[in-house]
């Protein structure tokens, strides 16, 4: 795979027995591979125009999403554990829950995708199940 990427992340929340739209960000980043984790770096920006700092590391195992600005966030993606963690907001903090119940690893020369189904809870109360698809391709690719 090409330094030069294009990230797109797809989240779909399932709450309370209804299907609501997905979200999808797609964004330009770097990409590198050091054994057999691939990372990708790039700046997501709100609708202020602040942009925060964004890496996220993937192996057939896990994903891990970290996001660097005066609020920092790390959310850990492991098929069949738990992970808990404070989502600072800049109106408090709140404890998330994400319990990955199943995690797909794709990989080509040029094309990267992975699949999550997990549950959320929020400060203990489960908000719903969701799932993430993180796809990656080269720049050159998508010409």
């Amino acid at each position: 795979m090409t330094k030069n990427v294009i990230i797109s992340l797809t989240g779909l929340q399932y709450a309370m027995e209804e299907e609501e739209a997905p979200i999808e960000v797609i964004n330009f980043g770097q990409y590198y591979k050091k054994g057999n984790k691939h990372y990708l770096l790039y700046e997501e920006t709100d609708e202020n125009g602040k942009a925060t700092k964004c890496r996220i590391i993937v192996s057939e195992k896990e994903l891990e999403l970290l996001k660097r600005d005066r609020l920092n966030t790390r959310l850990l993606f492991l098929p069949g554990e738990e992970y808990l963690t404070n989502y600072e907001t800049p109106y408090g903090s709140l404890l998330i829950g994400v319990n990955t119940h199943s995690m797909e690893f794709y990989e080509e020369e040029e094309f990267l995708k992975t699949t999550l189904k997990y549950g959320l809870e929020i400060n203990g109360e489960k908000t719903g199940e969701c799932t993430l698809v993180l796809k990656v391709q080269s720049c050159e690719q998508s010409a």
